[in-house]
């Protein structure tokens, strides 16, 4: 059977207040064609479809539209991920196996296992390439029209709420890697196996679009805690990623550069056949829609205006090292002429008294950026910056 993995969609995220659902929805577009052009009989999407808990009606939206586009000729299997409310994810599963959808779901810690996909009542097309034969509590059986069967056993993200469920005194790798063998549990008949999960594993390498995340070890498990299988599809990092070979378990990572350390990280879903022998034919796809993010230090404006104009096509964080006050003029040429610019740092190198006078010079909305961001960690979103504004204007008509 032929798979893409795929993951960490973070439908209705933004970069520095920067709307990305546009780019968001051409590049799901682009998974579609992938999965088109490498005849893939089944999509697997490891975790955070959305970015967070209470996405709007707009990323809403996009993740119905697409995933009916992406679900139209193969099987969708979806795991919420931590940036997922699972109960609102997985609240249309009623009638998505009907369109060929398929969550895994929470359920009650006394069913034995925290994940159960949508029960087997459901109807694919007659163009599906595989359908759903069997499931129970954190697994799924599909079948491919030539017969072949591969056995899906998930683990979603592990919410505090269910680690705080009838306490066991395990250690979150434990638990963790108990929760993991019961989902392979009812693989039998040794079928050719997926294991998707939305962990972190020691040793993975993160980047600033990862929220939340533990970096001490108490909340990281060790790959070597992935039982048996042929390959193990993981989300929760935006860096694609091997973390073991022997295991086969990679992290596809996520489909938009998000952060601006991640320059560098080219995005892209991984294809492969399972087959009896195992995992073959690998591939990874690139993805090359959406705008790529690009760091900028310039020493003046001058030198923006020369530079500049070969990145229309990235969001661009532009750092400027000034030795004099940016006039309120270069502010709006700068915005005006460069939309690119998402992110702009100024650097003053003169003496202090020289950058306090400057400080001094800057427009309201200049010092509001700055005392924003240094409180906060990111700009004011247009807004509150335009009420902060507005609130300004009226002080100096009073």
């Amino acid at each position: 059977m032929r798979i893409l993995h795929t993951s960490d969609w973070h439908i209705g995220k933004k970069t520095e207040n920067f709307e990305r659902l546009p780019e968001q929805r051409e590049v799901l577009d682009e998974i579609a064609s992938v999965a088109d052009a490498e005849n893939v009989e089944l999509i697997i999407v490891a975790g955070d479809v959305f970015d967070t808990f209470i996405p709007s009606a707009e990323a809403e939206q996009t993740f119905f539209d697409k995933i009916r586009l992406l679900s139209e000729k193969r099987p969708v299997v979806i795991i919420p991920g931590n940036h997922d409310d699972a109960t609102r994810l997985c609240a249309s599963s009623a009638f998505a196996g009907k369109n060929n959808v398929f969550f895994f779901e929470n359920v009650n810690e006394d069913s034995n296992a925290p994940f159960v996909v949508n029960s087997i009542d459901s109807v694919s097309s007659d163009n599906s390439a595989a359908k759903l034969i069997g499931s129970g509590c954190g697994y799924a059986i599909f079948e491919n029209n030539k017969g072949e069967k591969t056995y899906i056993g998930a683990l979603a993200y592990p919410t505090e709420a269910r680690f705080k469920e009838k306490s066991s005194g395990e250690s979150y790798s434990e638990r963790i890697c108990g929760w993991l063998n019961k989902a392979m549990d009812g693989n039998v008949d040794k079928l050719p196996s997926v294991l998707v999960s939305h962990v972190f594993t020691v040793g993975g390498q993160t980047t600033d679009g990862e929220r939340e995340i533990s970096l001490g070890g108490a909340k990281a498990v060790d790959p070597s805690v992935f039982p048996e299988c042929d390959y193990v599809a993981l989300g929760h990092l935006h860096k694609r990623q091997v973390v073991s070979k022997s295991r086969k378990a990679i992290y596809s990572g996520s489909i938009l550069q998000y952060s601006f350390d991640e320059i560098n990280v080219e995005k892209s879903v991984t294809v492969f056949d399972l087959t009896k022998n195992g995992v073959e034919n690998l591939k990874i796809v690139p993805l090359t829609k959406g705008k790529k993010l690009a760091k900028i230090s310039c020493a003046s404006v001058e030198d923006c205006a020369k530079i500049l104009p070969g990145y229309r096509d990235y969001l661009v964080e532009l750092t400027l090292k000034l030795v004099s006050p940016l006039t309120r003029d270069e502010n709006v040429y700068l915005r005006g002429e460069f939309p690119q610019i998402i992110s702009l740092k100024l650097e003053f190198s003169g003496s202090d008294e020289h950058v306090k006078k400057g400080r001094k010079e800057l427009s309201d909305e200049q010092l509001f950026n700055e005392c924003y961001k240094k409180k906060y960690g990111a700009y004011p979103d247009d807004k509150l910056k335009e009420l902060f504004l507005s609130l300004m204007a009226e002080i100096d008509e009073s």
